[in-house]
């Protein structure tokens, strides 16, 4: 029998030709008025307003709802075996999402291809995620829509949406798109660490909701009105004369934003909506419990991750949840390290006068990711500000990779890289949290190795409380199990730090009670309590400062009740 004539692939890899992935139809600008760009997903604040921030640059945008059990069903049957679950739940959620659609709509396939772009992350490394655009693809074909549009962004930088990488000019990524995104990420952040941080002490829970709901919906209007073309001034041309950025435009785009107060005018109002919303009761010992992990599983509030945060609530926990601005902060330091990895290449093949110029220039380019971080946390403190310093400051990076070094070098990329290592040292080291959770998918590498590291982390830090929990779709049980074994010990040292604390000051509940209701800024949701020596729980914390605003007025004793009259405005420290 002759042998089979060889396939184009294979005369290609004949030929020394590199295989190229088939070129997809573009997503055009002319498009733009008829296509939808689905994203997801995140937490549902995020998703909400990356769709409110979208759609004030002009696109029609949608999130894919929070994925379920029954989307990652949907996303095993169409993707390959061995993914992570990251990638079968929002796969089968894309899917599920679209068919819903199709039957809303009355639309055909074909028509469903043709109107909608999913818009995603993307990037080589060191694990799965590299393969998460193709699963989609594979998925979307087996289910019924051969051709849909995938746009994937490298998280390290850079995007799919620019016309040299074929996918058309459709979606504009400039540093137009770039600032929308981070506010829409930012003011999603700041209200999830203040809703995290409030709702476990709220004495009306509905009212937190409601309150939460106001508030997106008051961000949501702020972000779908849309920037207007900034002016070109003279400013903004010598800024893009002297800086590496692209062009006069984006020059005025950067100074527009930072002279723009429309985020933290909204998340002022939103401060005005929660005061007037709920109270709470900082009387009520709770355990705080600082969630760590891979990016999708410690972000997403369904069955990716057990619906975790609500049952750590539920069994009376505070959750403080990671914001993604520390995720974005995280890549951006990172660019330091590729920078002089890239540079000691360069330096052992030149030499003479052009070294010279490449370490000023490297020098430059470090002192412009300096400067980048410093906007990204300048935005993120005005917008804690506006909503009265209760979410936590972003965590210095350089502190945490200082933190993280001896256990797992930051220079081993992938993942969270050396981030979960460090944030469970950060948090324990200052006494931040009773225990850090660890949330990650089932045999993700990178999370495989932080807890490799972990073991000699714990090692030399006795009391410190760690949990890892691979999320696979199925076990919750079991991992309910043991977050209420680690939740135990921690509710425990809750409680023996509050009792400790009325000890201290001689008082007792009752009085405590008293004085709170004679006060009633101290049951705002937005009350600053500051940080106590030797304190974490924030009942614990409360008790010492409202000792100390008793004991300072005269002529009162420990112990007793408050003049029911009085009334007091100041506030303490930031939390």
């Amino acid at each position: 029998m002759e042998p089979s004539p060889p396939t184009p692939a294979q005369d290609a890899i004949g030929a020394g030709r590199h295989y190229r992935r088939p070129a997809e139809r573009p997503f055009t600008r002319e498009e733009r008025d008829r296509v939808t760009l689905l994203f997801g997903s995140l937490s549902v604040a995020h998703d909400r307003l990356l769709t409110a921030a979208l759609r004030g640059l002009g696109y029609h945008a949608e999130a894919i709802p929070t994925p379920r059990r029954r989307d990652l069903q949907t996303g095993r049957e169409l993707c390959n075996n061995g993914q992570c679950n990251p990638v079968y739940f929002v796969a089968g959620a894309l899917i599920n999402h679209l068919e819903q659609r199709r039957t809303e709509r009355g639309l055909t396939p074909e028509e469903v291809t043709d109107r909608y772009v999913f818009v995603t992350p993307g990037s080589c490394g060191p694990c799965r995620f590299g393969m998460y655009e193709a699963q989609y693809r594979q998925a979307l074909t087996k289910a019924g829509y051969p051709g849909f549009r995938v746009i994937a962004f490298d998280k390290k930088g850079g995007g799919d949406g620019h016309p040299d990488d074929g996918y058309g000019d459709g979606l504009g990524v400039d540093l137009g798109l770039y600032i929308a995104v981070l506010d829409a990420l930012l003011m999603a952040d700041v209200l999830n660490a203040v809703f995290h941080r409030a709702r476990p002490y709220a004495t009306d829970p509905a009212a937190a909701d409601h309150t939460l709901e106001a508030c997106l919906a008051e961000c949501e209007q702020t972000l779908a009105q849309g920037r207007p073309e900034p002016p070109m001034t003279a400013t903004a041309r010598v800024l893009a004369a002297t800086t590496p950025l692209p062009c006069a435009r984006d020059a005025a785009h950067l100074l527009a934003r930072l002279g723009d107060d429309r985020c933290t005018a909204a998340l002022t109002r939103c401060r005005r909506i929660i005061e007037a919303g709920f109270e709470v009761d900082y009387l009520r010992p709770r355990p705080l419990v600082k969630i760590t992990g891979e990016f999708w599983a410690q972000t997403t509030e369904g069955d990716g991750n057990f619906r975790m945060f609500d049952f750590l609530e539920g069994e009376g926990a505070e959750v403080q949840v990671e914001p993604v601005a520390g995720w974005v902060d995280y890549m951006r330091h990172g660019l330091h390290g590729q920078l002089d990895e890239a540079h000691a290449a360069e330096r052992a093949n030149t030499g003479g006068p052009r070294a010279a110029l490449r370490a000023v220039d490297l020098r430059l380019r470090h002192w412009l990711i300096e400067r980048i971080g410093r906007l990204l946390h300048r935005e993120y403190d005005r917008m804690r500000a506006a909503l009265g310093d209760c979410a936590a400051p972003l965590a210095d990076q350089r502190t945490l990779e200082q933190l993280g070094r001896p256990y797992y070098h930051p220079r081993i990329t992938g993942g969270e890289g050396h981030l979960e290592v460090a944030k469970t040292l950060y948090y324990h080291r200052h006494r931040l949290a009773h225990m850090t959770l660890s949330l990650k998918p089932f045999g993700c590498m990178p999370s495989t190795q932080s807890d490799g590291a972990q073991a000699a982390v714990q090692a030399d830090h006795p009391g410190l409380r760690f949990l890892p929990i691979e999320t696979s779709g199925e076990g919750e049980i079991n991992a309910y199990s043991r977050a209420q074994m680690a939740l135990g010990e921690a509710r425990e040292s809750a409680r023996n730090e509050f009792r400790e604390a009325l000890a201290t000051h001689g008082l007792d509940q009752e009085a405590l009670r008293a004085y709170v209701a004679a006060h009633p800024q101290l049951r705002s949701p937005l009350y600053p309590i500051p940080h106590t020596r030797g304190a974490i729980s924030r009942a614990a914390r409360f008790v010492h400062h409202i000792a100390g605003r008793m004991a300072a007025k005269p002529g009162r004793s420990r112990g007793t009740a408050p003049d029911q009259d009085s009334e007091e405005t100041g506030h303490a420290p930031s939390s």
